[in-house]
């Protein structure tokens, strides 16, 4: 598997764990998976729980676990608002992915977000809740927790 299949793997894990989130408790708190040199990877959480609080202090954190051990891949996950620019109508929320790798760090813009808007529904005779994902949308950016 190369770096472009873990990366992808990693984001795919990232936005199913918040979908089955989202299914069960219409939201879900800000958690990130990082994939470290050496293979491991480590999902980080923690329980505050106003949302932006919970993001700054995993923000935080990821920033100490790179200091410790060199990562390959950081995935950061939170329940956002979709930006009016990259919204549709009915999509006024979104899973909010900052995905960064070191393979990519050759770049200029090396980061990304990558917003996939969704929506809550109830099917028709049925008591769950689904959350219907559309088609993501990047934004770049220069990389935050990975450098060269």
């Amino acid at each position: 598997m190369n770096d472009d299949d873990r990366a992808m793997m990693m984001l795919e894990k990232g936005i199913y764990e918040a979908q089955e989130m989202l299914e069960r408790e219409q939201r879900f708190s800000p958690f990130a998976l990082i994939r470290y040199e050496d293979g491991e990877i480590e999902r980080l959480a923690n329980h505050i729980e106003d949302p932006k609080n919970a993001y700054t202090a995993l923000y935080e954190e990821i920033k100490l676990c790179i200091e410790a051990k060199a990562a390959d891949i950081v995935v950061l996950l939170a329940d956002t608002t979709l930006p009016a620019e990259l919204g549709e109508e009915g999509t006024e929320s979104a899973i909010r992915v900052h995905l960064e790798e070191r393979l990519q760090q050759h770049k200029k813009i090396a980061g990304r977000y990558i917003y996939v808007p969704y929506r809550l529904q109830r099917l028709v005779g049925e008591e769950a809740v689904h959350a219907k994902l559309f088609a993501p949308k990047a934004v770049s950016f220069p990389s935050e927790f990975i450098t060269s």
